[in-house]
């Protein structure tokens, strides 16, 4: 690694007064922030006030919670070990920041190239064009779009620019400059010219396919996915190839036989990679689930070959991890309850009453055997696993137990609940998980904790027709 990753020790260190001040904090936050969205107008009569009072207890619900993972002292030491690595975050976060200020007043110098390519490619694909430079509109007599900030192909431009800077600066040592530097301009042309195929296949989608499509999943994901395909392209291609690198690697190899971080999180990467595909021909509903149950579950066993052969999963059945995932379960179903999110309202009965019998009927089987199998396996690998033991350890997989930290116990289990559309119900579910974890030093236990949650789930969608609890 080029960057110096601090290791965090078991301190000793009382959590809960700081703990309840950071409960206090985020109970006036959240009450403030509900004043100013949804509150009586008297609240605009003192707009900078509580304005002033909401950034006030949202910094403190986040500066407590911090004390409570680790003292004061702790996190000075932690900048100290960490400033190359902070240094490099402030410079990537402002660097996009001014990009998106920048791309959101200077789009128009693309708008015109854009729009004629847009026009180029639908011609070739022998389509009955309709535009209107004037307003900047393309498309066919069925379907058109217009070309504004977030077609005009900025926003790629931008990422892509950011994300070699930092490339360039974390792997300065193992390229070959100036070479690498073609990877600029080079990176720039391919992620524009996606993005004109991308708004063309839009239009084509929306006109052959499904306006709905091609307006919900298609336009949200492709974009996101040229980005992410444009990326690890030029970081694989030029790990490889002696012009730029030098020292070419076989990533391939080095990940199944050498690279304990890849075999953690690829299942995971797999999972979020054919999440987003499969998003691109949905209109809400995702009947192209089980390419992601296939493409994770394939993940996982090419993995399972080489460096995870080290992950304990093996020894003794765990009842007590059964246990745990029951105990998430009931609190997960009371949150639900709680916040009002049960009943009617879902998007999945009407198209699986639209489908064929058998293909419903494959649908569902799918859809329980990635929540009770491949779900669990990729996200405790990577949260509790790695995430949980990397906090604590750089060399993390020779920990043969990992020992209980605040920091690592608390940032798993809140970037866990992140992850999932119920922030607060997922973060609780992780903190359980890592117990699971903690109890014999086995993520497996993790696992088969997750694995019992999400059956139970199953059981209540499949049982009482809870459907949301599937969204």
């Amino acid at each position: 690694g080029l960057l110096s990753f601090p290791t965090f020790q078991n301190i000793p260190h009382n959590p809960w007064p700081m703990i309840l001040a950071h409960a206090g904090a985020f109970a006036a936050f959240f009450w403030v922030t509900i004043v100013l969205m949804e509150g009586p107008g008297a609240a605009s009569e003192l707009n900078v006030s509580w304005l002033l009072a909401w950034a006030a207890t949202g910094i403190g619900a986040g500066a407590f919670w911090m004390l409570a993972a680790m003292p004061a002292r702790e996190w000075i030491r932690f900048a100290r070990e960490s400033s190359s690595f902070l240094s490099a975050g402030i410079i990537i976060t402002a660097a996009s920041w001014i990009l998106g200020f920048l791309s959101n007043r200077s789009w128009e110098p693309l708008q015109g190239p854009t729009l004629l390519a847009v026009h180029w490619l639908l011609q070739a694909f022998q389509q009955d064009v309709l535009s209107q430079p004037a307003v900047h509109w393309v498309g066919t007599t069925q379907f058109s779009v217009g070309i504004y900030p977030a077609c005009a192909g900025y926003e790629g431009i931008g990422l892509i620019a950011v994300f070699l800077a930092l490339y360039f600066w974390l792997f300065r040592r193992n390229l070959r400059f100036p070479q690498a530097f073609i990877l600029l301009p080079l990176g720039i042309l391919i992620i524009y010219l996606l993005n004109a195929l991308r708004v063309a296949s839009l239009i084509l989608v929306g006109t052959h396919v499904s306006p709905q499509i091609a307006l919900g999943g298609f336009h949200s994901q492709t974009g996101w996915i040229a980005f992410i395909a444009v990326a690890l392209s030029m970081v694989a291609v030029t790990q490889k190839m002696s012009f730029f690198a030098a020292n070419p690697t076989d990533l391939k190899t080095k990940a199944r036989e050498g690279n304990p971080t890849a075999a953690y999180l690829a299942p995971l990467m797999a999972l979020l990679a054919f999440t987003m595909v499969t998003g691109m021909f949905s209109s809400g509903f995702d009947w192209l689930y089980p390419a992601r149950v296939l493409g994770t579950g394939a993940a996982i066993w090419f993995f399972w070959r080489g460096s995870m052969t080290r992950v304990r999963l093996a020894g003794a059945w765990s009842w007590d991890a059964i246990g745990i995932g029951v105990a998430v379960f009931a609190v997960w179903m009371g949150l639900e309850w709680a916040m009002g999110n049960s009943g009617s309202g879902s998007s999945i009965p009407k198209p699986l009453g639209e489908m064929t019998g058998g293909w419903a009927a494959a649908w569902i089987s799918f859809r329980a055997l990635g929540s009770v199998v491949t779900v669990p396996i990729a996200e405790e690998l990577a949260f509790r696993g790695y995430l949980l033991r990397r906090l604590i350890s750089a060399d993390f997989d020779r920990l043969s137990s990992p020992r209980f930290t605040w920091l690592s116990f608390l940032v798993s289990s809140v970037l866990f609940g992140a992850l999932h559309g119920r922030w607060l119900a997922g973060t609780v579910a992780g903190m359980f998980y890592a117990w699971a974890m903690y109890r014999r030093g086995r993520v497996g236990d993790a696992i088969i904790a997750h694995a019992a949650t999400n059956a139970l789930i199953a059981a209540v969608v499949l049982g009482f027709g809870e459907w949301k609890l599937w969204e």
